[in-house]
């Protein structure tokens, strides 16, 4: 039989537990509240997930890598159809099949899997929600290059100006649901990220008018965002001064497999490959501005191999991690050659530098364009010549 004394001590221990309990709840919501300004502290880039959705389909999905420091950006695309065995669902298959199962955290997660760097934000927006935040913000400003005039499935008509336009919500609406059978996935990827693009553009623009205590929750409203509202209203105001004409496209890229009746793109070199641009491009935006970052730079390559298809696989290669191929074509040469190296046309030995890191060639050579030769290399600021020792991925240098 207890006694009062045990009643009292078992009284003490549950208060104990109970004022325990409080503290480290008061101290999570503690952190909780400055969430944006404590994963700064830790991790200076900011990193979220953007998703376009209509009924519970993952329309349009882009990472937003932003450094606030130097205020360059980079949009990295992850096409849906991105193949690959998926932890979460535990099966080869669409990587938006994750978002449509499982809803956007674990999405998330295997996106941050997928490019190896941890995203702690992601922000979510219907169609019917981005379509209202366009009239909000007057207008999304978007370069359409051929007037549409369509007409869909069932009989609603698709029509849209040319040129450099600005589209109220009902356009808009049209601009990233309409359909062409002409046009491949990564040209539709294409158009709606950049209406995104047109979207952060025009947040800029109204900043002063939206991001305000006073006017932000017409904003919020329409985001679902994994934090509070004063949180979402932090990393807007950060993302707010990106500069959007400088942003670096990259995206995953790889081959067409078919898997149980679905096309999938399963990236490169196992996924690998989609891992090192986005480690390039976060090396390219934290660095301090200067000559090498202020414009893109023009690369021709040259095949001096007799592997059919080298210089091609290595343009899109290239190209994924935001480098700009002219044009590509076969050394002028009768032998192969044995070692790969990077012609310098412009005196930017830093930039072949960057170049060459990215594919592991340290062979650069310095090569002024010569008086009479402008028509071969006039538009070209670096020439990579492939050889023997390049595997399609890597330059295995000699030891």
């Amino acid at each position: 039989m207890r006694t009062k004394s045990d009643q009292k001590s078992i009284i003490l221990i549950i208060l104990i537990f109970a004022i325990v309990a409080a503290v480290v709840t008061v101290i999570v919501l503690s952190v909780k509240q400055d969430t944006v300004k404590e994963n700064l502290k830790q991790d200076p880039v900011i990193k979220v997930l953007f998703v376009l959705e209509d009924k519970n389909q993952a329309l349009f999905t882009d990472v937003l890598i932003y450094y606030p420091v130097t205020g360059k950006g980079v949009l990295a695309n992850i096409p849906g159809n991105t193949g690959g065995l998926h932890s979460s669902i535990d099966r080869v298959d669409r990587i938006d099949a994750v978002y449509s199962e499982l809803g956007v955290e674990k999405y998330c997660e295997e996106i941050s899997d997928l490019v190896n760097t941890e995203i702690p934000f992601y922000i979510t927006v219907s169609v019917k929600k981005f379509i209202e935040l366009t009239d909000l913000l007057g207008g999304l400003e978007i370069f359409i290059p051929s007037p549409v005039d369509k007409e869909s499935p069932t009989g609603e008509k698709w029509l849209l100006p040319s040129g450099r336009v600005t589209l109220d919500g009902d356009k808009i609406r049209t601009f990233i649901t309409y359909f062409d059978e002409d046009e491949s996935d990564k040209q539709i990827q294409e158009r709606r990220q950049d209406a995104v693009v047109a979207f952060f553009s025009a947040l800029k623009l109204n900043a002063n008018t939206f991001l305000t205590k006073k006017n932000f929750n017409e904003i919020s409203s329409r985001l679902s965002f994994n934090g509070k509202p004063k949180d979402l209203f932090e990393l807007l105001t950060y993302i707010s001064q990106v500069d959007t004409e400088r942003f670096e496209y990259i995206s995953v890229t790889g081959y067409n497999d078919k898997v149980d009746g679905k096309t999938l793109l399963m990236p490169y070199r196992n996924g690998e490959y989609i891992k090192d641009v986005v480690k390039k491009a976060i090396n390219s935006i934290v660095s301090p501005s200067g000559t090498a970052n202020a414009r893109p730079y023009i690369i021709r390559i040259l095949n001096g191999t007799k592997i059919q298809g080298l210089a091609h696989n290595t343009q899109i290669l290239l190209q994924g991690a935001a480098f700009e191929v002219l044009d590509i074509a076969n050394a002028k040469t009768d032998d192969e050659i044995e070692e790969t190296y990077i012609i310098d046309h412009i005196g930017q030995p830093e930039v072949a530098k960057g170049i060459g890191e990215f594919i592991h060639c340290t062979k650069i050579e310095e090569e002024a364009i010569k008086e009479g030769d402008e028509e071969n290399v006039s538009n070209v600021d670096f020439t990579l010549v492939l050889g023997r020792n390049f595997d399609g991925r890597w330059v295995h240098n000699k030891k």
